[in-house]
């Protein structure tokens, strides 16, 4: 049977489950209830209703700073700036906005019985910025172009056996296996490219010819100055989904925000300090907090260290660390103490029953003794002198060496440029490494990526991969498990995994937090599971937009 839908879809975050209202899919009823099998067909159409005019306004400020070139090869991958600023200019198949997956160039798709195989029809009289028509071939080409030249971001096209075109506005794609996000994590984030423009490019992360950021989204790339980091994007007015609402986006260097918000230097911008929050509620502006706060500030510890390859000694470090004390002077507001199992505690995938490590210094210390690590007569355990890895000056580093030192532990801080601290997390040199990123807020199948070593951002242990095999055996179930109760019950067992285990620990989740000028924008709002793979930020292209309905 097929499901037509008049409204853009929900989907949660377990990927490929469609949130039906209303309707019967299959032999089951469901209201806010996901499909329990694949097997099932299902279609979900936008209407192309034309969506009534609404004001502009000639230019919004935002702080923001260099995140490179935003071709799709070129953009920084230090954190999720450079793929919001390339998203700007290309689009994908399917999006989020605050309710789910939505269609975008794909207006409406069909699922086969077993799940491998999805049928996308697209949407008609859709140009690229210079004119030239999109079709079905740059959707083709797209994927198996970043088979051999990798997009810049997540999206793991090695779940894709083939594409193929149907005709001019319909592709098949071709499974290798069941994938729950494909339709959140694949094709929601991984762009079209003209296969006119890239077809003779052999080296995409060097291409820098005008035609690199011809795309079809809601804005084209006016200027871009790599010295300040300064961005100025101008509308498309011809842009497929609906009137774009700000004829220019101009992303500017602030080095203090709110001054520069107060100064009328700029528009919106964000912060995870709390205590900006409140001042900037205080001198009018309107704020909004991330929800979930799919954001992790951890420890890596590296396990092929000769000490730390024991967990005893990880687990010990946990029960050293007052992590809601360091929560709470470094953002300044309500402290969401990190999971041990690594999803944040208000995420729908979070273990309400994973082990977890309060502090107790007591049972530190007896871990500490039972392994042999003796003090000396200054309190100090000479066999066990440890770095700590950061990229920048962080509090939260200068906190766990005093915390450390309670217990008889010498942390010595090392502080690398991110260049270089990068390059260290990736090839594994390091004992332990302070980070933080986000990319939590959304479908559970990042910590597979994370611990496999195929993370995008260079902030998430990408290189590395996790030598415990019943962790990979579950990652790999999860991902092609559809079945909502049953995948759930999955990314638990990983957390457990992750918990005893600890090859990371999270000290705490720190939300973001949105500050805007409500008089000349006021339309963001949080995205569904954080926009892509989970950024729990508000530069959403499609609250950009007027879309059709």
């Amino acid at each position: 049977m097929r499901i037509k839908m008049m409204k853009p879809i929900v989907l949660m975050m377990l990927g490929l489950t469609l949130i039906v209202t209303g309707c019967s899919v299959g032999d089951k009823t469901s209201s806010t209830k996901s499909t329990d099998s694949q097997a099932k067909t299902a279609e979900v159409t936008a209407s192309a209703a034309p969506a009534t005019t609404v004001p502009t306004l000639d230019m919004l400020k935002i702080s923001g700073g260099n995140s490179g070139y935003p071709s799709p090869f070129a953009f920084s991958s230090s954190g999720p700036f450079g793929y919001l600023r390339n998203s700007f200019i290309f689009d994908t198949l399917t999006w989020k906005d605050d309710k789910g997956v939505i269609p975008w160039l794909a207006k409406s798709w069909d699922v086969s019985n077993n799940g491998l195989t999805y049928t996308f029809k697209l949407e008609e009289n859709v140009k690229w910025h210079d004119g030239k028509p999109f079709t079905a071939d740059d959707v083709v080409f797209s994927f198996n172009y970043y088979k051999t030249y990798p997009y810049n971001w997540n999206g793991d096209i090695s779940q894709i056996k083939s594409v193929e075109k149907v005709n001019d506005l319909t592709v098949a794609f071709q499974l290798n296996n069941v994938y729950a996000p494909f339709l959140s994590d694949l094709v929601g984030i991984v762009p079209i490219i003209p296969k006119h423009v890239w077809e003779n490019v052999t080296k995409p992360v060097e291409f820098r010819d005008s035609a690199a950021l011809v795309g079809t989204g809601p804005y084209k790339l006016k200027k871009y100055d790599s010295a300040t980091g300064q961005y100025l994007y101008e509308a498309n007015e011809n842009f497929f989904k609906g009137q774009v609402l700000a004829k220019e986006i101009a992303y500017i260097t602030a080095a203090n925000k709110l001054l520069a918000l107060q100064n009328g230097e700029i528009d919106q911008a964000y912060t995870t300090s709390y205590a900006d929050v409140q001042s900037a509620e205080k001198a009018g502006f309107k704020t909004i907090k991330s929800e979930p706060t799919g954001s992790v500030v951890r420890i890596s510890f590296n396990m092929d260290h000769p000490k730390l390859g024991d967990k005893r000694l990880r687990q010990a470090i946990a029960y050293a660390l007052n992590r809601e004390e360091i929560s709470a002077k470094v953002t300044g507001g309500t402290p969401m103490v990190g999971n041990a199992g690594v999803v944040p505690t208000d995420s729908p995938w979070y273990n309400k029953n994973v082990k977890q490590y309060g502090y107790d210094t007591a049972q530190a210390e007896k871990i500490l003794d039972e392994l042999g690590y003796k003090k000396n007569a200054s309190g100090v355990r000479e066999d066990l002198k440890l770095n700590l890895m950061t990229s920048s000056a962080m509090p939260d580093a200068t906190m766990m060496k005093e915390m450390l030192k309670k217990v008889g532990i010498e942390l010595n801080l090392v502080q690398l440029d991110s260049a270089a601290f990068a390059v260290a997390l990736g090839e594994n040199k390091y004992d332990i490494a302070l980070t933080g990123h986000i990319g939590a807020s959304g479908d559970p199948d990042y910590l597979r990526l994370w611990f496999s070593g195929k993370a995008a951002n260079t902030y998430s242990s990408r290189g590395k991969s996790l030598k415990l095999d019943e962790f990979h055996k579950l990652a790999d179930q999860q991902m092609k498990e559809v079945n909502d109760a049953k995948r759930h019950e999955i990314v638990n067992q990983m957390q457990d995994i992750l918990a005893e285990e600890l090859p990371t620990l999270v000290l705490y989740h720190r939300p973001f937090y949105e500050i805007h000028k409500a008089a000349t924008f006021d339309r963001w709002k949080n995205t569904y599971g954080g926009i892509a793979d989970g950024m729990p930020l508000w530069e959403n292209k499609v609250f950009l937009v007027n879309v059709k309905k």
